[in-house]
């Protein structure tokens, strides 16, 4: 499995995010930046660090569309509901120091009081890990001129 990702800046406040699968098929779409960028970008890291191919990008690589799985995504249950649960509270502790510890100890009573498992994978390592990916992401983003793309493959670990 093997996703190109590509994310070109095209104006302050809007990008261009393309997809195209091992075979050719894809799309692409005009998104604004500050409701979707962060947030898809954190997906790619998720997934990425936890090896993740029934969430996200995963889905996207074998079903359906953007549009399709943005909206329904939550819904879908399994591994797909499983990292939104963790993509959310994740994007609240990107800046600033946090207690890894505590922030997974959180998160997992969430799970628990939801009558459900926190993934193994989900350990203060792994919010490090995400962390560091994102920081390298967005530097990675910020660096990029308004008109060229940056450019990702999603193959999970």
């Amino acid at each position: 499995m093997s996703l190109i990702l590509r994310f070109t800046r095209t104006s302050p406040t809007h990008h261009r995010f393309e997809y195209v699968r091992a075979d050719g098929s894809g799309e692409a779409l005009e998104l604004e930046t500050r409701a979707f960028l962060i947030h898809d970008l954190l997906h790619f890291a998720v997934e990425s660090e936890a090896g993740l191919r029934g969430s996200f990008y995963g889905l996207l690589d074998r079903v359906g569309g953007y549009a399709e799985l943005s909206v329904s995504a939550g819904g879908l249950g399994g591994e797909v509901q499983l990292t939104e649960m963790i993509v959310g509270p994740l994007s609240a502790a990107l800046d600033g120091e946090i207690d890894l510890d505590a922030f997974v100890g959180g998160v997992s009573r969430y799970f628990e009081d939801m009558d459900l498992r926190p993934p193994s994978w989900f350990t203060p390592g792994f919010v490090a890990a995400v962390r560091e990916r994102m920081r390298q992401l967005i530097g990675q983003w910020k660096a990029t001129p308004f008109g060229e793309t940056m450019a990702l493959t999603f193959e999970p670990r």
